[in-house]
This record gives structure tokens, C-alpha cells and sequence, in this order.
């Protein structure tokens, strides 16, 4: 009935890659029931490719790691549907949907099976239309309470166990939004679509709670975008995978086959946040009248999934290759997966014959767009009384997490904020260096340098990448395209100076502090006895003659603990007006930097008049 259904479907093909167990007269068993299920239902056996074990053994002989590789995989196991999705690889597919014979797709009110892709003429032209995108600090994801299960406290076959319990998993709706199928910068991967009836869930799901279930559908269910940062199980029962996906499609075959497809979708994910590919989840365009199983059967084939997907996700979060290319790298993950015990070595040979197979029928794999480990993000939050404010920078880190690995929040956060924090698994800083003073004139300043002094030893992280919570970076400018993040010089928005190795550019606003009061231009051609004349020409700066701007900078001059930091003349060097929304310092500057910024905290100086050399 699944194939059937599956048949009623234009504009697709069916590859179906039967076993040893298989019957030999299955496609005539197929074109009987293609004749009880109707008209519109006959014309479709000209769409299926019976790839038989004859002829799956003739593709054994075949040169090359395209021929090792089909003879490599293992009979009576459920990775003989690798060979079925190098077969579609093989032969042009934009697109593979993975299913098992036991998923039906819906009929509509037409009686018709239900589209599975949305309307376009091609991937560029398809969207998924108001996407729920999931908000979360968690680093896994129970999407099952999300998509309305119909019983309560449910969770998806591979989700972690230790989890389960844990409501902060669960996430939010951030906002919605239309979700194109390729973009310039992230695409979608895959798309699992769940299923109501008897779903996909663990054997201790089924044997605890009652069945049948559904999950929210009609015209007002919305499927749901997975963080970038955040895992979530996705199996082989009702899945499309889109061509810049199809690398990662491979099932392990030293697993039992109820844990090879949910290991598949853990180590995939590792990888997609480097590559730019999405994982969405869908609401039921399939019913599951699942095969006859024994429960207990299950539980024992279950148990890596019990025992090890929690400590699997916590692996792959923090794991990382030097490799730039996604074949080396699925390459080097498994290799690491298998000496931590998640898969054996012939797996391992199997992902090199994979990578090797799909070069050789022509698969061309997308750029990686990797997320950069070598530097922290702090972000600034100024203000932390607003009722939003602890979904404002759930998100925020979300946000960030795309692009870097370590983020960390910084601002006035009460106790109970910080444990709210905590819950949510993200990485906060409570901390006011502002006093009474207007908030956030301070604050960065001290909070980075406390990042960089926290940072200082650390074996991974090179520099601390400071924003405000409302600044919008361009990353690739800041990173020059390079991978690693570059950490060579000192970044920051001020018009008027850089400062590169230690040296000082001059700019147009630049000026000389002298201990006995009076201000001088850079070029010296200039003096004035206050900063309130030197400013006067140009008022519209809103902080110039604030006592924030104008009160420290003569006493910081007058302090003997800024000798070391004058110049020839005795003048301290100070840029000017400028912003204090985003500084990048190497952490190699750590000491230096944190030596200056208590010298400006002491005298309350503004973050935007405090960047000497």
C-alpha cells in the first residue's frame, strides 16, 4: 500500500532494493495491488526500478570504490538501502525520499496521496511557507511536544534518554518565516516528516505509553526549523533528503539497523552546521501502520541508543577537524567515531568507499562554511529589565552559535535570571560596572576584560570578540573570508584609528591628554585648555561634553600608573569619539589590555574615549 500510494505521486521515481528475503515474484504481487487500488494508480509501475539481487550483484563487480562499495555492504541488514541512494545519486536525483514500506503517505480530499514537495519549477524556486523557528540554549531538541504529539511527555526513537525529562529541550516559537529550499548562504538538508498512528518512537516509548498518537496537521500545522547549534533524531522512515544532503545519507552497518539511521542523522548534523544545511522537521503527511515488531526485540536492539546518543551529542557538539572540505571531514568523524566506540572499523572503510563512490559517479559536494572555534563571543546586554529580556538573549546566542562555537552573554542579570540561564544551557556572565552611571558607558569595557583574562589560558580560544546586543556584524568582512578567524590585530568600529600590532594609526579625531590639563591634536598643531573647546565644532556628537566623556582623561594623565603609556612629550594618546559597539582583541593582548582598562575604570572614563594605546 505504501509503494502504491508513493506511486500516485508525479514527477517522482521509485528505486526499491530488496534483499536475500525478498520474494521473487514481488513486482508481481506490486502490479496486482496497483490494480486494486484504482486507476490512477496503474500507470505508475513504469516509475519503479526493481533493483534485483541479480542485479545488485553485477553492480559488486563494477570498477572501481563504486563496485567495493556494493560489496561491501552487508546482506539482511537495513544498510542495503545505501546502494538504492547511490543508485538515485547515479542516475540525476534533486531529491531522495527515504521511506519504508510500512509509511503511507495521506490521501487529500481529492483522493489523491498528498504533495511532499511544496509548488516550484525547481529547488531555487521552492519554499516552505511560515516555518516555526525553534528557539532554544539546549543542545539537543525534542521536537515532539513542538509539533503537538497527542501524548504528553513523548519523544522520537534516538532522542536522548537522560533528556527526556527536561523541559528546556522543548524550545519556543521565535518567530515564523518563509523558508527557501536553497539561498545564498543556508539551505535546507533534510526534511522529516512525522507520522501519525503507530510513529517512530523507542521501544520504552511504546511499552509505557499508549498508542495510536498523531501530531498537529491541517492548514494551521507548521513545520519547525532545528538551531543550527542543536540536535534532534531524524530517521530513514519518511525523510527527503536534498542534493546538497546526499553526502551525509550513509547508514552505518555495524550498528543494529533500529540505531544505524539515528546515528546517521546524529553524525550528519555535525556536519551541517559547517556546511549550511538546515534540518526541518514537517507535520504528517504520513500514516505508520508499522510491520509486526517485538517490543522486547527492539528494546535489546536498542540500547546504544539508551546508553550512548547523550554522550554521542555531547562528542559531536564539541568535536572538530582541521580538514576544509566536507569528505575529508565525514571522513576524519568517522574515523574519531569509531575509536570512541560508536561504530566499528569496517564502517570506517565503508565511509572512505562512500566519499570515494560518489566522486566517481559525479556528486559534487557543497562548500563548507564552517563555524569559527578559535575565538569567544561576548555579547553585550546593557539592560536587563525588560520581560524579554531572557528570551532576547536565548535567541541572541542562538544567532551567534551559527557562526561560532563559544558564545557568552554578559550584562546586570538578577540571581533569578541566571538560573534561568543555567536551565536553558546558555553561558551568561552577571556583572555591572556601571554603577549609577547610564548603563553600558562601562560595563564592556570591564566585562571584556574579564572575557580575555578568562580566556588567556585556554588551549582553543586565540581572541574574544566583543558586540553589543543590538550590532549586526558582517562576518565575512571581520574574518576576511579565512578560516580560522584571523587573530593577528586588534578591531574595533572607532572612524579614526587602527591599531595593528601595537601600532596606532592616526585619525581625524585623534588627540594628546597632558597631565597638566590642556589638549593638543595629534599633529600638534592644535592646543586647547578643555575637551568642551576642542569639541565645540562639532556638537553633534551626543556624549562630547557629557562628564563621562570630558571628566578622566586629565586625571588618567596626572595617574602615575600611566607612565608606561605616554609618549615623548608626556601626552597620552586618546582616538576621539567613536562607538562602543563591537572590539576585537587577540587574546596575546590580554594582560596589556586588562592593565589598561582598569587604568580608565579607576578614572571613569567612556568605553568610546578609552581606547589608547
Amino acid at each position: 500500500d505504501a509503494i502504491a500510494r508513493f506511486l500516485g505521486l508525479p514527477s517522482w521515481c521509485l528505486v526499491i532494493v530488496p534483499d536475500l528475503k525478498t520474494p521473487d515474484n514481488y513486482m508481481s504481487k506490486l502490479k496486482a495491488l496497483q490494480e486494486q487500488e484504482g486507476e490512477q494508480y496503474k500507470a505508475g509501475l513504469d516509475k519503479v526500478f526493481f533493483f534485483s539481487v541479480e542485479k545488485q550483484r553485477e553492480w559488486q563487480d563494477k570498477g572501481g570504490p563504486f563496485g567495493s562499495f556494493v560489496q561491501s555492504t552487508p546482506w539482511h541488514h537495513f544498510c542495503r538501502k545505501n546502494i538504492g541512494y547511490l543508485f538515485a545519486i547515479l542516475h540525476g536525483a534533486n531529491f531522495i525520499f527515504d521511506f519504508d514500506d510500512d509509511n503511507l503517505i495521506k490521501l487529500g480530499h481529492d483522493g489523491l496521496p498528498v504533495k511532499i514537495l511544496p509548488e516550484g519549477r525547481d529547488v531555487r524556486s521552492m519554499k516552505l511557507s511560515n516555518v516555526n523557528v525553534a528557539m532554544l540554549g539546549a543542545n539537543v531538541f525534542n521536537h515532539h511536544p513542538f509539533m503537538g504529539a497527542s501524548i504528553n511527555d513523548s519523544w522520537a526513537r534516538g532522542f536522548p534518554l537522560d533528556s527526556i525529562q527536561d523541559k528546556y529541550t522543548q524550545g519556543q516559537v521565535a518567530f515564523q518565516a518563509d523558508l527557501p529550499f536553497a539561498s545564498n548562504t543556508k539551505e535546507i538538508g533534510v526534511i522529516q516528516y512525522l507520522a501519525d498512528g503507530d510513529p517512530d518512537v523507542d521501544a520504552i516509548h511504546r511499552i509505557s505509553k499508549p498508542l495510536p498518537m498523531t501530531f498537529d496537521s491541517g492548514e494551521t500545522a507548521r513545520s519547525v526549523l532545528v538551531p543550527a547549534h542543536a540536535y534532534s533524531p531524524y530517521n530513514a522512515q519518511a525523510t527527503i533528503h536534498t542534493k546538497k544532503a546526499f553526502w551525509g545519507m550513509l547508514l552505518p552497518s555495524t550498528v543494529p539497523g533500529r540505531v544505524s539511521d539515528i546515528w546517521r542523522s546524529y553524525f550528519a548534523q555535525c556536519i551541517f552546521a559547517d556546511a549550511g544545511l538546515y534540518l526541518v522537521f514537517s507535520p504528517p503527511k504520513i500514516v505508520q501502520e508499522r510491520n509486526e515488531h517485538n517490543y522486547l526485540g527492539d528494546l535489546n536492539a536498542e540500547q546504544d541508543l539508551y546508553y550512548k546518543a547523550g554522550k554521542l551529542v555531547e562528542y559531536l557538539r564539541k568535536w572538530d577537524s582541521e580538514s576544509d572540505n566536507i569528505p575529508e571531514r565525514m571522513e576524519d568523524l568517522w574515523i574519531d567515531l569509531y575509536e570512541h566506540g560508536y561504530i566499528e572499523i569496517e564502517d570506517v572503510y565503508k565511509v572512505q568507499m562512500w566519499l570515494r563512490a560518489l566522486s566517481q559517479v559525479g556528486y559534487k559536494y557543497p562548500p563548507l562554511k564552517r563555524r569559527f572555534r578559535n575565538v569567544a563571543v561576548m555579547g553585550q546586554f546593557n539592560y536587563a529589565d525588560k520581560e524579554t529580556t531572557i528570551n532576547d538573549v536565548i535567541y541572541w546566542t542562538q544567532k551567534t552559535r551559527e557562526y561560532f562555537q563559544t558564545v557568552v552573554a554578559v550584562g546586570p542579570f538578577s540571581n533569578s535570571q541566571m538560573q534561568a540561564f543555567q536551565n536553558k544551557s546558555i553561558i551568561a556572565k552577571s556583572n555591572d560596572y556601571d554603577h549609577n552611571a547610564q548603563k553600558g558607558y562601562f560595563s564592556p569595557l570591564g566585562n571584556l576584560r574579564d572575557m580575555l583574562l578568562a580566556f588567556k589560558n585556554s588551549t582553543m580560544i586565540d581572541g574574544v570578540l566583543y558586540a553589543h546586543d543590538d550590532a549586526i556584524l558582517n562576518i565575512t568582512e571581520l574574518s576576511q573570508g579565512q578560516y580560522p578567524f584571523p587573530t593577528n590585530k586588534i578591531m574595533h568600529t572607532l572612524p579614526t584609528t587602527r591599531v595593528r600590532d601595537g601600532i596606532v594609526s592616526e585619525g581625524r579625531f585623534a588627540y594628546r591628554a597632558f597631565p597638566d590639563g590642556h589638549f593638543e591634536s595629534i599633529d600638534k598643531n592644535a592646543s586647547f585648555e578643555s575637551l568642551d573647546i576642542m569639541f565645540r565644532d562639532d556638537i553633534t556628537w551626543y556624549h562630547a561634553f557629557k562628564p563621562y566623556s570630558t571628566g578622566g582623561q586629565i586625571l588618567l594623565a596626572q595617574d602615575p600608573s600611566s607612565l608606561k603609556y605616554r609618549e615623548s612629550d608626556g601626552s597620552i594618546l586618546f582616538p576621539g569619539k567613536g562607538q562602543s559597539d563591537f572590539m576585537f582583541v587577540p587574546k596575546k593582548y590580554a594582560d596589556q589590555f586588562a592593565e589598561a582598562a582598569e587604568l580608565h575604570l579607576k578614572h571613569s572614563i567612556f568605553i568610546e574615549c578609552a581606547f589608547p594605546k
